[in-house]
């Protein structure tokens, strides 16, 4: 585990000036923030960038373009690379393999000659925690795993899901499988997501915020043109400058502080060396008007009546439905108004609810003793995003925007397919390989 540089050696962040994707622009950029660096990148290089997904029309700017990572492989084609691998996890129940197409990543593989390996697709080791605190081991990617150079390309946005700020740390989620993943989504969400730092903890750090995401729902919020490239080599600094740019204070982000509490470094903005041609504070005039969309679920205005119990979890059942909302908002919003005005209880209350319907999101709802009424439940310790959309979707009749034929052709068929046929395979090559001899 790496947790913290040499004391007298500062973590460095660049921020770079990219106007646009233009190739030229974007390689440019990055290998000045690299030269500014000089960190030496060589054998097998694995790269995780950002595709929770990627969709034309719903979320074109939810995910790591492909002209940053194109940027980066420019700057690192010599003679000490020897093997290139991008590794990645799609959003729960969604196929990566379909990811890397509609986000464009399988031109970049004919290219450069890389290999795109999703995540539920790959070969796993176990990897024991000394610190855990939720997970005391994790199943990873052998390939992520026994990678010389590991390398992080998040796409700046916010997200409602972690306190408002989606970067470095917050990308390690998709270093998990989906049942590792959803398992502790909830109030322990920081902690869960700073177990993972002390297993994949990243050498380098290029984030895509050329164009930013903000406002709404972590994959369907609109894009604003912030024209930056960041360069860095060490996540939590680079997530400290990155709270900074979207005006987001640190203190109040929680796997920024579970991080800095366990021993990781830098624990604030002036232990960072700021280098680059774009000021932070320039930066920052740019995003100064541009809303995080961190609020409580129950302030978000729609038909339904929340009432929110205990606990509340940013990361779990509130979070997600605030997402959800969001969701509607960003790409549908006239189906907001659709909604019907009954209750809805998220997290287990006290209080006496009575209504001809409820409307009870996660098992923590469903175990409040009060409720009076028929009961529309959503179960789930907190429902994935797939199934809260489908759910939803039956209970109210309102569809989210990522119902449609693609999407869920996708969902339940493609994805369970790909996954069942790389496991069959795999034990082929296994018995194979354990045969005895002739």
């Amino acid at each position: 585990m790496k947790k913290m540089k040499e004391a007298n050696t500062a973590a460095k962040v660049c921020l770079m000036r990219c106007p646009d994707y233009a190739p030229d622009h974007v390689a440019a950029a990055i290998a000045a923030g690299l030269k500014l660096l000089n960190i030496p990148v060589r054998g097998r290089v694995v790269i995780k960038p950002n595709l929770v997904l990627a969709h034309a029309q719903k979320a074109p700017s939810a995910f790591t373009r492909p002209e940053v990572v194109a940027g980066l492989l420019e700057n690192i084609r010599h003679e000490a690379v020897t093997e290139v691998s991008i590794v990645e996890k799609s959003g729960v129940g969604v196929s990566t393999h379909v990811m890397f197409r509609r986000a464009g990543y399988r031109t970049l593989a004919d290219r450069y000659g890389i290999s795109l390996c999703p995540l539920e697709e790959e070969e796993k080791v176990k990897v024991p925690l000394q610190q855990g605190k939720v997970h005391q081991s994790l199943l990873l990617s052998k390939k992520m795993h026994e990678a010389d150079t590991l390398i992080f390309m998040p796409k700046l946005k916010s997200n409602v899901l972690s306190h408002g700020l989606t970067a470095a740390l917050k990308l390690n989620i998709g270093s998990l499988d989906d049942r590792e993943r959803m398992w502790h989504h909830d109030y322990l969400l920081d902690e869960k997501i700073v177990d993972i730092l002390e297993a994949v903890h990243p050498r380098l750090v290029v984030t895509d915020a050329v164009e930013i995401a903000m406002g709404g729902n972590q994959m369907t919020e609109h894009g604003h043109q912030l024209g930056l490239i960041i360069v860095a080599d060490n996540p939590l600094a680079h997530d400290l400058v990155a709270a900074n740019i979207l005006h987001l204070e640190p203190n109040q982000i929680g796997h920024l502080q579970a991080a800095i509490k366990r021993g990781y470094t830098p624990a604030t903005l002036a232990d960072i060396e700021i280098l680059g041609d774009y000021p932070l504070q320039e930066v920052m005039a740019r995003t100064a008007t541009l809303p995080t969309g961190m609020m409580r679920v129950e302030d978000f205005d729609s038909p339904l009546a929340i009432r929110c119990g205990t606990p509340y979890c940013t990361g779990g059942c509130h979070g997600i439905f605030l997402d959800w909302l969001y969701m509607l908002r960003d790409r549908s919003p006239q189906r907001l108004n659709r909604l019907p005005a009954i209750p809805a209880i998220i997290g287990r209350t006290e209080e006496e609810i009575t209504a001809p319907r409820l409307l009870v999101i996660g098992d923590c709802a469903a175990r409040s003793p009060h409720l009076h009424g028929k009961q529309l439940r959503i179960a789930g310790c907190p429902p994935t995003h797939r199934d809260l959309m489908l759910k939803m979707g039956l209970r109210t009749r309102v569809l989210a925007p990522f119902v449609r034929a693609d999407m869920v052709w996708d969902a339940y068929a493609v994805y369970p397919w790909r996954k069942w046929l790389k496991r069959k395979n795999r034990r082929v090559d296994h018995d194979n390989e354990t045969a005895p001899r002739p």
